[in-house]
């Protein structure tokens, strides 16, 4: 099944660092007040207007996210509230808050190719992960400014 892989926070929900910068971008995750925040996110309309066209077009969509899978009834309610389509969301596994999320989204791309899914393009905001998923061998079309 081609796929396209989308990001959540920067790429689908506006997403500022400076507020959220204490809650998940240290090795410490405070994701309760993390969620709280973002479920209020505003949509970044063209990047949804884009999924959708994507999904008009018969490409399976992957929301994939270093949010935790802990947390994937607010992912879901918030793609769901945005009428953002999905067909299949991978998450930060459990117990796996100290690592990078490059790295989590490099063991991600493995269970979704396991999974049957053959992603040929990514949106995504973050340098480091931008940059990981061209190392991996995918187009990835950096949405916003990411040095984070």
């Amino acid at each position: 099944m081609t796929a396209v892989i989308v990001d959540v926070d920067g790429t689908l929900a506006e997403f500022h660092p400076a507020q959220v910068h204490e809650w998940v971008l240290g090795p410490a995750k405070q994701w309760d007040p993390f969620f709280a925040h973002m479920a209020k996110a505003p949509v970044i309309e063209p990047i949804a207007k884009l999924v959708k066209l994507l999904k008009a077009q018969g490409q399976q969509i992957i929301i994939c996210s270093g949010r935790p899978d802990s947390h994937r009834e607010h992912t879901q309610a918030w793609l769901t509230r945005n009428a953002i389509p999905f067909d299949a969301m991978y998450l930060r596994p459990e117990g796996h808050d100290h690592v990078d999320d490059e790295a989590v989204k490099e063991a991600l791309l493995s269970t979704m190719r396991d999974d049957g899914f053959d992603p040929w393009l990514v949106l995504d905001d973050r340098d480091a992960v931008v940059a990981q998923w061209r190392v991996l061998g995918l187009t990835c079309l950096q949405c916003a400014p990411g040095d984070f």
